[in-house]
């Protein structure tokens, strides 16, 4: 039987996701940015402590560690850039455009699963990552335009949205994996 910590890593990039979503639909002044970096640095700390073992020991079968671990590495880099950022009061275009690289990623992943037809619900996958991965790319011009209130709500609504379909998968699975292992014993 192998490792599975998928679910905690979906919650984490929810978690993040919404996070994001707040802080776009808030659109804190300068000097009220500071307070988001705990949360920031949260979400990119577990998903690097999980994503990093994926891309190196492959701990899930076939396809999910790359479909999986890379975006989750990508994200967490992404969310402890962003926390750093916060906390030093830099410019929070910097990792937006960063982040602008790794939506693409994102929705290029999403179109492979459901292409592969990859897990128990690849399309559930595809629009999980795709809204992510729109979400993610329309932060760019949310930031650089901080003042377009249509933009930023519309940016907040589709990372939400995106959120929501990743907590709802994680906790899914996190129920599911319970059941799953509950009569595993090591050997």
């Amino acid at each position: 039987m192998f490792v599975d910590y998928l679910a905690v890593m979906l919650i984490n990039l929810g978690a993040g996701l919404a996070l994001l979503a707040h802080y776009v639909y808030v659109k804190p002044e300068k000097e009220a940015r500071k307070s988001w970096a705990a949360g920031f640095f949260a979400v990119g700390l577990l998903g690097l402590l999980t994503s990093l073992p994926m891309v190196l020991t492959w701990p899930l079968p076939g396809g999910f560690n790359v479909a999986y671990g890379e975006p989750g590495l990508f994200f967490s880099i992404l969310f402890l850039a962003a926390a750093m950022t916060l906390i030093f009061e830099w410019e929070p275009l910097i990792p937006a455009i960063y982040g602008f690289f790794g939506a693409i990623y994102a929705i290029v992943i999403g179109i492979r699963i459901e292409n592969l037809h990859l897990g128990s619900n690849p399309f559930a996958a595809l629009m999980g990552f795709l809204l992510t991965g729109i979400g993610g790319m329309l932060v760019l011009p949310t930031i650089q335009w901080r003042n377009n209130r249509a933009l930023a709500i519309l940016t907040a609504v589709i990372l939400g949205l995106a959120a929501l379909l990743w907590l709802y998968t994680g906790y899914d699975a996190g129920w599911g994996h319970v059941a799953d292992f509950a009569k595993w014993m090591p050997k």
